[in-house]
């Protein structure tokens, strides 16, 4: 045997043992997917009614499925059209139960299910590639147990797949970044493009991408400016990497919108946001250039861009008991993760950041690693708090919390050498973050932690999809179904068995004065699936109230 095959066997074993190890790894992120799937699939098959936006993001799916990407309002996109895929191959097959089946919402909405389950599957490797197996494990359940996630997972809307789409695109930033090949390269071109398919907020991967790498080449952009030729050399790349971004997405973007009238001239489109219509007034020379985009792309961008300025939104924006229907509140996704996410895993977020940011050794690779996390982090909690008015429920931020349950692996790191007592409060942590996640169950979209004890009082600090997105509306026939007395939405002062809507209640649907009777002067006595507040109010109350307040003289 010569010394040559010597050499290559304990490496050959070594790489065996390593290609076992990851696969039983996968194995058991695998088995905690499967779990989430379920919970999921499980709630779906409840046969949840609509939310309030749901059948206009399957309108366009539909649209876009059978090749019209034409579009029905400002904020649906093409990624929905992969929910209707099932529907669409139904459409090619001769009656009968698998046809039934594959056209029904729930097959559509497990379309959903499944790319979250790919986001899932990616905040583990991810965090697993940073840290290690344990601490991605570790990632991994915080994303499982996040109710926000659970809820907007089992929806044929865009929410969770702008998560998906941004938290694959830093990943792809990352790997490029660390290792510039062909292939990374254009692995991160093509997660940049498809994006834009999810929601408009992608838009902002464009900075984003340019300032994380910026800050990750910070080093020799420092160098360069020392050296003339080596800051030449570095410009013209940046360069390079701006024209290749700008190319695929404009490539992708006209294959996600089906080449709807591309190269339409800037001048013949009928603006409506300030920010369009001023370019197009002061740039009177483009009036005649073929915008390379498709046309509901641009269309969608401007009347998205109008709704957040106007404030013309399908109902007015709450938090703690106020109402506003023009801006949103600052801070307002600060409160909404206070009272939505589960108080453990904020312990384990503020602890994982105070620990990376208290340790020198793990900041070691902040330019190198964490920067691709935490600068979209920061971004988007400040756009989105201070800069954001359309501020109709915490789906919004989903983003946000994909990219710090990656972050939260670096918790673990040194696992092996954590006490008994530390291992022991990391697994009373996720046992008490699943136990108040599942008592919500089927309900997650209602769910708020332990900091509003009582559910019924919920409607006193958020509204909207953070609580009460008709998902409801089943259960709302069944209970008024089986208590006839009910009155649902009493149109004035009365008295007797009163079922309202919470968005109605606070103002958000209806206008706030409507339902001011009902809500400053009694409470509810229970809930119909956390999302509809049941009164009970006696004759002698109401006559109460109409001899002490002129609530009953409007």
């Amino acid at each position: 045997m010569s010394v040559e095959h010597l050499q290559r066997q304990p490496s050959t074993g070594w790489m065996n043992y390593i290609e076992a190890s990851v696969k039983w790894q996968n194995v058991a992120a695998l088995v905690i997917i499967l779990v989430f799937a379920a919970i999921n699939i499980s709630s779906v098959l409840r046969n949840y009614s609509l939310t309030t936006d749901e059948d206009k993001h399957i309108l366009y799916g539909e649209r876009v499925a059978s090749g019209n990407s034409t579009r029905i309002d400002d904020s649906k996109m093409p990624v929905t059209a992969l929910n209707m895929l099932p529907e669409k191959l139904a459409s090619f097959l001769a009656d009968g139960r698998i046809k039934q089946i594959l056209s029904r919402v729930y097959v559509a909405r497990t379309v959903t299910i499944f790319f979250s389950c790919l986001l899932a599957f990616l905040i583990f490797s991810w965090s697993r590639a940073l840290y290690g197996f344990i601490p991605a494990l570790f990632s991994l359940t915080l994303y499982v147990l996040d109710p926000n996630i659970i809820a907007h997972s089992q929806l044929v809307t865009t929410d969770l797949y702008l998560a998906l789409a941004i938290t694959f695109a830093f990943f792809t930033l990352w790997k490029f970044a660390n290792e510039r090949n062909l292939q990374n390269g254009l692995i991160c071109l093509f997660a940049l493009g498809i994006a834009q398919m999810a929601k408009y907020t992608a838009i902002m991967l464009y900075p984003l991408f340019l300032v994380t790498l910026f800050v990750h080449d910070s080093p020799l952009w420092l160098k360069a400016l020392r050296e003339k030729s080596l800051l030449q050399d570095l410009t013209l790349k940046y360069i390079k990497y701006s024209l290749a971004a700008i190319f695929a997405s404009i490539l992708l973007i006209n294959l996600g919108f089906l080449f709807n009238q591309t190269f339409k001239y800037f001048g013949e489109y009928q603006f409506r946001s300030d920010v369009f219509l001023g370019l197009q007034a002061s740039l009177s020379f483009l009036s005649n250039f073929p915008v390379p985009v498709p046309f509901p792309y641009l269309q969608g961008l401007d009347w998205m861009r109008n709704t957040e300025s106007t404030g013309n939104l399908a109902g007015n924006v709450y938090l703690l008991g106020q109402v506003s229907t023009l801006k949103g509140f600052p801070g307002y996704y600060f409160f909404a993760s206070l009272l939505k996410v589960p108080i453990a895993t904020q312990i384990i977020l503020l602890s994982a950041l105070f620990a990376y940011f208290t340790q020198q050794q793990r900041r070691e690779n902040l330019l190198r690693n964490e920067i691709f996390l935490l600068v979209p982090v920061l971004f988007y909690a400040i756009y989105f708090n201070f800069f954001f008015n359309t501020q109709i429920g915490i789906r919004y931020f989903l983003p946000v919390f994909s990219l710090l349950y990656v972050f939260c692996g670096n918790l673990l790191i040194n696992w092996k050498h954590f006490t008994s007592l530390r291992k022991a409060a990391v697994f009373a942590l996720l046992a008490y973050a699943g136990v108040s996640v599942l008592s919500y169950y089927p309900y997650h979209m209602s769910y708020f932690n332990e900091f509003v004890w009582d559910r019924k009082q919920a409607y006193k600090y958020l509204a909207d999809s953070n609580i009460d997105w008709s998902q409801g509306k089943n259960e709302l026939d069944q209970y008024l179904l089986g208590h006839p007395d009910a009155v649902y939405k009493p149109g004035k002062v009365r008295s007797g068995h009163l079922v309202v809507r919470v968005n109605d209640l606070v103002g958000v649907t209806t206008e706030p004065e409507q339902y001011a009777w009902l809500r400053d002067n009694f409470e509810p006595v229970d809930t119909i699936a956390y999302s509809y507040l049941i009164y009970r109010i006696s004759p002698e109350e109401i006559n109460h109230l109409c001899g002490t307040t002129a609530y009953c003289d409007q």
